[in-house]
């Protein structure tokens, strides 16, 4: 079934509560023209807001442009998430410097570039979405010199669109990764690992995630590999695999 979204007329009497919020978010509120016809939203990102997290959300149609720069782990969890690594110091971000700008040629994830946005089921298993909004992040203004609009005559802005959009494909990728993770959970392939690296006399480690066990995945049936190359899924194990030799290069 086709997911509609949308942008609400009117905002429920409460925001989403804070305790079931994803990282990186502290609050989401619907966007709607009544009474965010005001805001705009500045040009200039500014990843601040990522300065102390070193793990982030990744999208399995990520895997191949985080490769480049990333270990790729799975998060543990009642459903694995594929994250990707940015360094190894808990409450650190390496690739955002003092001014919040993402360090040059290094992959932005999705997840970060859709940030402080998000689809949001009216309910669950509802088959409507609504863009809301982190109204608390510092790309939010109301000065009419600053950045583009949301709302032009009471609709979204072409700048709003282009968010929805983005945010809506983003929305169904997530929903296609976390099928690949829980059948990679049903055939039992995932395991527990750490990383250990020494570097400049300092020994730093990184362990409670998971990695797709090389040993379980060539004991499977031809036919079930088969199935998994079909769709996808073993290619995205094949980088996954790849991407672990990151771990033995410097973070900046």
């Amino acid at each position: 079934m086709t997911r509609r979204r949308a942008i609400p007329a009117d905002e429920p009497k409460a925001s989403v509560a804070s305790s079931r919020l994803p990282v990186l978010y502290s609050t989401l509120s619907p966007l709607s023209p009544e009474r965010h016809g005001s805001l705009r939203l500045k040009e200039a990102r500014d990843f601040s807001f990522a300065a102390a997290q070193n793990a982030i959300p990744l999208r399995a149609d990520e895997f191949p442009a985080a490769l480049r720069d990333y270990p790729i782990v799975l998060a543990d969890g009642a459903v694995p998430a594929p994250v990707a690594l940015l360094g190894l110091e808990t409450g650190k971000n390496p690739m955002v410097d003092a001014d919040g700008a993402w360090q040059s040629g290094k992959y932005i994830p999705a997840y970060l570039r859709r940030w402080p946005f998000l689809m949001v089921e009216e309910g669950e298993g509802a088959d409507r979405s609504i863009l809301c909004a982190d109204l608390g992040a510092t790309m939010f203004t109301e000065q009419a010199s600053e950045g583009q609009p949301l709302f032009e005559d009471a609709k979204p802005s072409a700048s709003l669109q282009k968010v929805l959009d983005f945010a809506t494909k983003l929305d169904a990728s997530t929903r296609r990764t976390r099928a690949m993770m829980q059948e990679l959970q049903k055939l039992d392939l995932l395991q527990p690992s750490q990383a250990t690296i020494t570097r400049d006399g300092r020994t730093l480690s990184a362990s409670g995630f998971l990695m797709v066990a090389e040993d379980k995945l060539r004991a499977l049936p031809d036919d079930v590999l088969a199935g998994l190359a079909r769709r996808g899924v073993l290619a995205l194990i094949t980088t996954h695999h790849l991407s672990l030799g990151r771990f033995s290069e410097a973070w900046s």
